[in-house]
C-alpha cells in the first residue's frame, strides 16, 4: 500500500466517529480538524503542493471511502442480527434508495437501527416505506434518541393500538358542560421532557401537533389501557371522565415498531397513582 492510500485510509478510519471531538479544543483547532478531515483545508494550510482540482479529488475520495464504509457497516450488522428466517428479495427501487441514504449515516447507533430495517424489509417487503427513510435520515441521533425516550412514556388507550402519549385526564361535573372541569395534567419535564421536545417531534411528522380528546368513558363499561406489558381494566369513579393526548403520527408508528422501547418504572409508578384518582382498576394478565 502507498504512503498516500494508507494516510488516506487512516483518514477515513478517524472520521469514523464523526464530529466526536474533544470538548476542551479551542474553537480555532476544532475547524482546522473538521477541515484536515475532510480535505477542505487548503485554504487555512496553504497547500501549495496541490492544485485545487487534486484537492477537490481527494474530497471525493475520502467521502466515498466512508460512504462505503458506512454501508459496509451497516450490511454486517444486518447480516448479525438475521437467524436464517425465511426471506424475500425487497423491492429493487426501495433497495437501491436504502443504499442511497445509509451511505450517509455515520453514528454507530444509527448504523444499527438501519441495519434492522433493512432485514425487517426483507422478512417482511413493503413494510418500511420511503417516506419513513426519509424522515429517519433527517433526523440527528440526539433527535432519535429523544423520540426514544418519548416511546418509554407512551401507552396505547381503548382497543386503538396506535400509541399516544398522555397529557392530562379530564373530569367533568357536568357531561353537558365543558366549562365546568376537573383536569390532571401529566408534567412530563420531571423526566427530561419539556414542551419544546414535543415541537421538535412533531416538526419532525413524528407526532400529530394536535392534542387529541377521547370521547368521554362510559360509567358501566370497561375500558383498556395498556402502558407497555402492564394491561389495566378502567372503571370510571364517576361520569365524565376522559383521556387528552398527542398520538403518533403513522410514520411515528413505523418506526416505533422497528425502535422497540422498555419500560419507564418511574413513570409506570405516577401513571398508576394518577389512574387511582379517577377509577377502579383491575390489572390483566
Amino acid at each position: 500500500m502507498s504512503d498516500k492510500a494508507e494516510s488516506l485510509n487512516k483518514s477515513i478510519e478517524s472520521s469514523r466517529g464523526l464530529g466526536v471531538l474533544n470538548p476542551l479544543t479551542s474553537s480555532k483547532n476544532n475547524i482546522k480538524r473538521i477541515a484536515e478531515r475532510y480535505s477542505i483545508d487548503g485554504e487555512i494550510n496553504n497547500t501549495q503542493e496541490t492544485t485545487l482540482e487534486k484537492r477537490l479529488d481527494l474530497r471525493i475520495k475520502k467521502k466515498q471511502l466512508l460512504e462505503q464504509a458506512n454501508l459496509e457497516q451497516i450490511i454486517k450488522q444486518a447480516y448479525e442480527q438475521c437467524n436464517d428466517e425465511t426471506s424475500r428479495d425487497p423491492d429493487p427501487d426501495w433497495l437501491v434508495r436504502f443504499i442511497e441514504m445509509a451511505q450517509q449515516i455515520h453514528n454507530p447507533s444509527m448504523q444499527k437501527l438501519w441495519a434492522k430495517i433493512l432485514k425487517q424489509e426483507i422478512l417482511q417487503p413493503g413494510s418500511v416505506s420511503l417516506r419513513t427513510l426519509k424522515i429517519l435520515l433527517s433526523m440527528t441521533h440526539r433527535e432519535a434518541a429523544l423520540f426514544q425516550k418519548v416511546l418509554t412514556l407512551t401507552c396505547c388507550i381503548g382497543n386503538d393500538k396506535n400509541k399516544k402519549l398522555l397529557t392530562s385526564i379530564k373530569q367533568r361535573t357536568n357531561s353537558f358542560s365543558f366549562h365546568r372541569s376537573h383536569q390532571t395534567h401529566i408534567d412530563y419535564n420531571q423526566y427530561h421532557l419539556p414542551y419544546s421536545s414535543i415541537l421538535i417531534l412533531t416538526e419532525l411528522g413524528l407526532l400529530l401537533s394536535t392534542e387529541l380528546e377521547t370521547n368521554l368513558i362510559s360509567y358501566t363499561d370497561k375500558f383498556n389501557l395498556n402502558y407497555h406489558k402492564e394491561s389495566y381494566s378502567l372503571s370510571p369513579i364517576k361520569k365524565g371522565t376522559s383521556f387528552t393526548y398527542y398520538r403518533l403520527s403513522p410514520i411515528g408508528q413505523e418506526l416505533a415498531q422497528l425502535i422497540g422501547s422498555q419500560t419507564h418504572y418511574e413513570y409506570k409508578e405516577q401513571l398508576n397513582e394518577l389512574l387511582l384518582k379517577y377509577f377502579t382498576i383491575a390489572h390483566q394478565d
